[in-house]
């Protein structure tokens, strides 16, 4: 099962939110990101948070539309989005799309970041998308997609990578030790439709820009 988690960052296009609603999936809305599903008129299944920056119209309104509404008080360990994640855990996703998790505040998009930290550990593949970006961690070798000439990044998170390789892109390594700080491996371009990348320890931050 999917769970499309929308928070309260730069609001996601409708069609953005509409690709990613399939027979399976469910909708978490967290706090002001339930504002733009009101404004699109498209209902979630649960809505989460302190309710600190949400429309008192557009909570009246999910509170009469079915929709399971979870309050927490504003002083709590977790942020809203966490707690998002704990309640997708809970359903048994097995895949999380983060929607209006990146914006202005640089803080909260990097702690978003590190929240798929927490589904890699969950075992629950996770990704945030926004009209710019696609990012996600994986800390096993993988095969990505994309158009020739498309910008795609991979870093190394929390620790270095060990023998990373990558076939199908315009510059391609092989068995290269990728240390935490490098940039070697910013703006890589796709060469191909799929560009392998491999290693042998580490985790790596992967990032396809669409712009």
């Amino acid at each position: 099962m999917k769970s499309i988690i929308v928070a309260g960052g730069t609001p996601p296009s409708k069609s953005l939110i509409e690709k990613e609603i399939s027979e399976d999936s469910i909708i978490i809305a967290v706090d002001r990101g339930a504002d733009c599903l009101h404004k699109y008129k498209i209902n979630p299944e649960y809505l989460i948070g302190d309710f600190d920056s949400i429309s008192k119209e557009t909570l009246e309104y999910f509170c009469t539309q079915g929709c399971t509404v979870e309050k927490y008080n504003s002083e709590k360990d977790e942020s809203d989005t966490e707690l998002a994640i704990l309640k997708a855990k809970e359903l048994n996703a097995d895949e999380i799309i983060f929607l209006g998790c990146t914006g202005s505040r640089l803080d909260h998009t990097l702690v978003n970041i590190n929240l798929l930290y927490k589904c890699l550990k969950y075992n629950i593949k996770s990704s945030i998308i926004d009209s710019n970006n696609m990012l996600f961690l994986t800390d096993k070798s993988v095969d990505i997609s994309g158009d020739k000439g498309q910008y795609f990044s991979v870093l190394p998170y929390y620790s270095d990578v060990k023998d990373l390789t990558i076939k199908g892109a315009k510059y391609c390594l092989n068995n290269y030790n990728l240390n935490v700080g490098s940039s070697l491996t910013l703006s890589n371009q796709f060469k191909e439709s799929t560009v392998d990348i491999s290693f042998t320890s580490g985790i790596l931050l992967i990032l396809k820009s669409f712009d």
